[in-house]
């Protein structure tokens, strides 16, 4: 009896080609739609970074404790740390900056003139008497000695020492992935009440105040 051999491969049907096709089609099509919108989500994100402070934390509104860090939406961080009383009965603290925006930033503006200023929301660096939504501007009782403390607010309450090694600290540039730590060195009134911390670095553009409020008591 003669025995046809067979077939090495199964004829293969018209549906199944299709099927084939279509799959390949399918996954090459969510592929495509996938990468698309990796390209999108990054260039919208891209969009919103200018130098928003992220969960509004570190707002006037909302100011943080000594010890904690502000985030901004491009990648800066920004710490100041407790202040440290000293014998004299002054206060030492520092502010960090972690620039994670992969750009170079001038944390202390552009001259010394501007690094450090003497009334709030003027400078990229201030220390203040006041809570952290007082606007620091000078009041009529407001002495002429205490509105030129650089680094201080106008109110007569609080007063920077070091003021050389405070104004040039922040100056040099700070390159993206750097880190810098600027000594604050303050001497409080009698019977102050809050401090607040006001930090907005220079940057080429937007860039939200972020505030750090506490008491010396």
């Amino acid at each position: 009896m003669d025995m046809q051999p067979a077939p090495a491969h199964p004829p293969t049907s018209a549906g199944t080609h299709w099927a084939t096709i279509t799959g390949i089609v399918v996954t090459l099509l969510t592929a495509t739609v996938v990468v698309v919108g990796m390209v999108l989500a990054r260039f919208a994100d891209g969009l919103t970074q200018h130098g928003n402070l992220k969960d509004h934390s570190g707002s006037a509104v909302e100011p943080l404790r000594p010890g904690a860090t502000a985030h901004y939406d491009d990648g800066l961080t920004i710490t100041v740390s407790r202040p440290q009383r000293q014998p004299d009965g002054s206060y030492r603290l520092t502010v960090t900056y972690d620039n994670g925006t992969g750009k170079e930033l001038r944390p202390g503006g552009a001259s010394p003139d501007t690094g450090v200023g003497s009334s709030g929301g003027s400078a990229p660096l201030v220390v203040r008497a006041g809570k952290a939504f007082d606007s620091g501007l000078p009041s009529p009782s407001s002495s002429s000695s205490a509105s030129s403390s650089v680094g201080a607010g106008p109110l007569p309450d609080v007063t920077v020492l070091d003021r050389t090694e405070l104004v040039t600290a922040p100056m040099p540039p700070l390159g993206g992935d750097q880190k810098r730590t600027v000594p604050v060195h303050f001497k409080p009134g009698t019977g102050m009440g809050p401090v607040t911390v006001e930090v907005a670095p220079s940057s080429p553009g937007y860039r939200e105040h972020a505030y750090w409020q506490f008491d010396l008591g």
